[in-house]
């Protein structure tokens, strides 16, 4: 019990401060010789920090509270098929190194974990942090993550099955690492400091190499079994349709991500090897007569996922995200057009839909927040979710 009221009061503080001790008393439900002494450990901890006193409105001034967010520092990785790309990050994931590594010889479990380790060890020596003030590591990747084992059941680039990165990359680096998709990350980064941060109900699709749903529904991120909701790309939109990298065909994702424009103007523009969305996007705002239908026929297949997951979810905001938004109009408003056209009567009344570019650093990021969710999840959760995997 003592356990979740400082928890509770430090995720009170993370989100809603700088607050007052007074504030914090009305906010938790405790009493305030409860709130008085998680404080003085909080702040004997340095996990919290007073920044002056309140406005006057008469009565005594209070002083006020708020996390310290060099309290700790977490590390994110994001996992490609031919790279890595990583953030060392404050409490609050504020970037302070960013790095770019290449994947070169194999890709066998072992080989990435010592790989992902030794970008870790050097990115920390580089921002001059010791491993002792680091939290945590979170790792996003693509495929059927479970995030409570760290266990990858699926991979579709690494082909690996039933894998447990999170216990091997800990094992070389002595540290608590954290595994998810890469996409469920990027959603947790929106719940904890982004649009969804008072959102109860939300989705953030992802559009670019792939097709990625993150899902909250109660605060909460939604994982199903063994880590495998969120597989939007994979939905079989056109049965019989292209050949899917999964092996399957006609998938949303084989018809509308990006690799599927390039397939479809290759050879039709000259636009350079290899073709870059941008050039795409461009040629089509320039009257390209095939570069706008490759980017309007994406378009639509996205707009009946996006319809899909409205009529399973109903979220009250849906989150457009990846680096695929960089193509713009030509691809988003046919989406958008095709998602009102095929959504069930008056689910998508309310709805609040957001497109935000997301870039290399972003996913980094994401996997950074995934340790900081950890970090202040209840213990409550955690002692559930370790239960869970016995």
């Amino acid at each position: 019990m003592r356990a979740m009221n400082r928890n509770l009061i430090l995720n009170i503080i993370r989100s809603q401060g700088p607050l007052s001790r007074t504030q914090l008393t009305e906010l938790s439900g405790l009493s305030v010789g409860a709130v008085s002494q998680i404080v003085n450990e909080l702040l004997t901890t340095g996990w919290v920090y007073e920044v002056g006193e309140s406005d006057y409105t008469g009565g005594r001034r209070q002083v006020m509270l708020r996390l310290n967010p060099t309290a700790g520092y977490v590390v994110g990785l994001k996992l490609m098929e031919n790279r890595v790309v990583g953030a060392i990050c404050d409490l609050e994931t504020t970037v302070l190194n960013y790095v770019e590594h290449p994947l070169t010889g194999v890709h066998t479990p072992d080989a990435i974990a010592e790989t992902l380790a030794q970008i870790v060890i050097q990115a920390l020596y580089d921002t001059g942090i010791t491993r002792e003030k680091v939290r945590g590591v979170g790792i996003g990747l693509a495929g059927v993550i479970n995030g409570e084992t760290g266990i990858v059941h699926y991979s579709p680039f690494f082909h690996w099955q039933h894998i447990p990165l999170a216990d091997r990359v800990s094992r070389y680096l002595g540290l608590p690492v954290y595994l998810d998709n890469d996409v469920n990350t990027l959603t947790i980064t929106e719940q904890l400091f982004g649009s969804g941060r008072d959102v109860a109900n939300f989705a953030v699709m992802t559009i670019g190499r792939g097709v990625g749903l993150g899902v909250v529904i109660n605060h909460a991120i939604y994982r199903g079994h063994k880590g495998g909701v969120g597989e939007l790309g994979h939905v079989t939109v056109v049965p019989d349709g292209p050949l899917c990298d999964c092996g399957k065909r006609g998938c949303l994702e084989a018809l509308a991500a990006d690799p599927a424009i390039f397939r479809t103007v290759q050879g039709k523009l000259a636009l350079g090897a290899p073709p870059t969305l941008e050039a795409i996007a461009q040629a089509a705002e320039q009257g390209n007569k095939t570069a706008h239908e490759a980017l309007a026929r994406s378009g639509y297949y996205l707009g009946l996922g996006l319809a899909i997951v409205v009529n399973l979810f109903c979220p009250d905001l849906i989150i457009i995200s990846g680096e695929g938004v960089s193509a713009g109009a030509h691809r988003l408003n046919p989406m958008l057009n095709t998602l009102r056209q095929h959504t069930f009567n008056g689910l998508l009344d309310g709805v609040e839909i957001l497109v935000k570019a997301t870039d290399d650093r972003a996913w980094a990021r994401g996997a950074a927040s995934l340790v900081v969710g950890k970090l202040f999840e209840s213990p409550l959760v955690s002692s559930q979710s370790s239960v869970s995997t016995q």
